[in-house]
């Protein structure tokens, strides 16, 4: 579970990436990713400027799960939520990840 979790707390000046995750009886692991969006930039009267967000929630953007299998992680299903719109992907084929 480590090495799928290393380093999944992350920030850039911009936005904030954290992992929520659950171990299952059956050997499963589902693993949420979030991010926060500190600011945006947007033009007002011709001008770039920076707006920041306050009291921003968190936003989902990956979910996972994986199966153990052999000793190692299987990717089993990944959803991406893209600009509210959800992209499904079911997959068959062995993580990288072990």
């Amino acid at each position: 579970v480590d090495a799928l979790l290393l380093s999944s707390f992350f920030a850039y000046e911009d936005i904030v990436r954290f992992s929520d995750f659950v171990i299952r009886q059956n050997y499963t692991i589902s693993i949420d990713s979030y991010v926060i969006y500190r600011w945006y930039e947007d033009s007002k009267d011709g001008h770039l400027v920076t707006i920041k967000f306050k009291d921003q929630a968190p936003q989902i953007y990956i979910k996972e799960q994986y199966q153990m299998e052999n000793g190692r992680f299987k990717l089993i299903s990944r959803n991406e939520v893209s600009q509210g719109k959800k992209k499904k992907r079911a997959l068959n084929i062995p993580c990288l990840r072990h």
